[in-house]
């Protein structure tokens, strides 16, 4: 592998079969956007690729909660115009395609993340970086053609690119981008957590969440490859729970990374599911994986170097991966002889070490039940069970007395926003954490959104005039969210789930 700068982007080659392998990458995604301009990067994507001419190139691009990807695969120069097309587009972005780009958006329904990967990063960083992923992909129907050209001046520039190359480097490659400032990424505020915890959220099965400081740590490395290899041969194959275990990684920055193990459930088997997905975690804890299941995740580790071609590939695109956001790198064959040498002791220790940060989810309504280990009950929202005093407003008398569902309430004071449940439960967003206010798309109301996952809905056709002026009157400008164009529809904003 070479790194070279072509344009000033840095560059990483690597010899390969005929057929040529290109990427552009860039250090933005869904954490780089706001509640307000959720989808703006894919929006951006599509209007790049929706520029490009038809061709029989293996071609697509990505984005997700870190990163946005263009590549493809063919013969080299259909590659290099492939990538100077984008790097073109770039420069000048189609906005006219704007509406017909944020109806194919509506047509795909991206949700940005794994659904419980996203409930992951929102306990560990609420509202914020990665944990904007709760609140979906985005269709950025409200934004203005200034914020999107301003999100691409900003994010896709050179000095937020790198590339790589596999294969016959065509000569006609350019990678001409705008110039630009590398972005400083913001590195969003983590809860404060002393133990481990579980909680309730939008999940699609069961997941487990560690904080690692160091992503090259083998010992880690391994203990998460064992533990998700459990999770099949437990929760699969002896005992019929779940189908698939796999690993969600997000580096928040180098020294932060945050590796999530996502399982899906059968239908009623959720809460065993988390059940096993926590004992094995303890399990390791204390005694370490098996000499059978270490042999087994180092000869995986070191088999994929076997793969030739796709190994390549794979040291490739870490590189490019690492350039652009500035973290350590160390290729699959630098990295075998340290899986080789870990012992289950250190394979122990290390994921004892995280156990601080381990945060435990199910979906809603699903209780685990006693759960060993010391992990202790949180909620993903901030929620409380006594609401503060205020101005309180409920629906009719009538209405509460006919529907049980109307029997909630909302509160407004000089310093909160709360609402109570029909259930009894309580929520509370302080103005100060207001993320955004959203102006109903019929009628007279504003969905409130709080950066600690609270989402109020207050309408005058459940709380009345007066409290929708009480609310508006303490909501400051700059969190207002611009309705929807009425040509693109009428489709619900997406909400913060609480």
């Amino acid at each position: 592998m070479q790194r070279i700068e072509l344009d000033d982007v840095p560059l990483f080659t690597a010899p390969g079969p005929g057929r040529a392998t290109g990427a552009l990458v860039f250090g933005v995604g869904l954490r780089d956007e706001s509640y307000a301009t959720l989808g703006i990067t894919h929006l951006i994507e599509h209007l790049v690729m929706g520029t490009l001419p038809k061709s029989h190139l293996d071609c697509n691009a990505t984005v997700d909660v870190e990163s946005t990807v263009f590549y493809a695969t063919g013969r080299p120069a259909a590659v290099a115009a492939f990538l100077t097309g984008v790097c073109a587009a770039l420069s000048d972005l189609p906005v006219e395609r704007m509406e017909k780009e944020i109806g194919v958006l509506q047509a795909e329904n991206c949700t940005g993340s794994h659904p419980t990967a996203a409930v992951l990063w929102a306990a560990r960083f609420r509202l914020d970086g990665p944990g904007l992923a709760l609140a979906g992909g985005g269709v950025p129907e409200w934004l203005t053609e200034t914020a999107v050209r301003e999100h691409a001046r900003t994010w896709f520039v050179r000095d937020n690119a790198t590339a790589l190359c596999h294969g016959e480097r065509p000569d006609g490659l350019r990678l001409q981008l705008p110039d630009g400032p590398r972005p400083e990424r913001q590195r969003p505020a983590v809860r404060v957590q002393t133990g481990p915890l579980w909680l309730q959220g939008p999940t699609a099965g069961a997941g487990l969440l560690l904080t690692v400081p160091d992503a090259l740590d083998a010992a880690t490395g391994v203990g998460v490859d064992v533990l998700t290899e459990r999770m099949r041969d437990v929760a699969r194959m002896e005992r019929g729970l779940s189908y698939h275990a796999d690993l969600e990684i997000v580096d928040i920055a180098p020294g932060h990374r945050e590796v999530a193990v996502v399982v899906d459930a059968r239908e009623g088997q959720e809460a065993e599911v988390a059940r096993v997905l926590w004992e094995q975690y303890l399990d390791l804890c204390e005694l370490g994986p098996s000499p059978a299941e270490l042999e087994h995740s180092v000869e995986g580790f070191a088999e994929h170097l076997d793969s030739g071609d796709d190994a390549a590939l794979a040291d490739l695109s870490r590189a490019a991966f690492a350039e652009v956001f500035g973290l350590p790198f160390r290729s699959a064959a630098e990295g075998v002889p340290a899986w080789r040498a870990v012992t289950r002791e250190q394979v122990a220790a290390a994921l004892r070490s995280c156990r601080p940060s381990a945060v435990l989810a199910l979906p809603e309504k699903v209780d685990p039940g006693p759960l060993p280990g010391g992990i202790e009950r949180t909620y993903l929202c901030n929620y409380v069970p006594v609401l503060p005093k205020g101005t309180t407003f409920r629906p009719s008398l009538l209405a509460r007395a006919l529907h049980k569902e109307a029997r909630i309430q909302l509160v407004v004071t000089d310093t909160y926003l709360a609402h109570g449940d029909s259930d009894g439960d309580g929520h509370v967003i302080p103005w100060p954490e207001v993320e955004a206010a959203v102006p109903a798309l019929k009628g007279n109301g504003v969905f409130v959104v709080g950066r600690n996952l609270c989402g109020i809905d207050v309408h005058e056709d459940v709380y009345g005039r007066r409290a929708v002026d009480a609310v508006r009157a303490r909501l400051p400008q700059h969190v207002w969210v611009q309705a929807p164009a009425p040509s693109y529809g009428d489709a619900p904003v997406a909400a913060a789930t609480r």
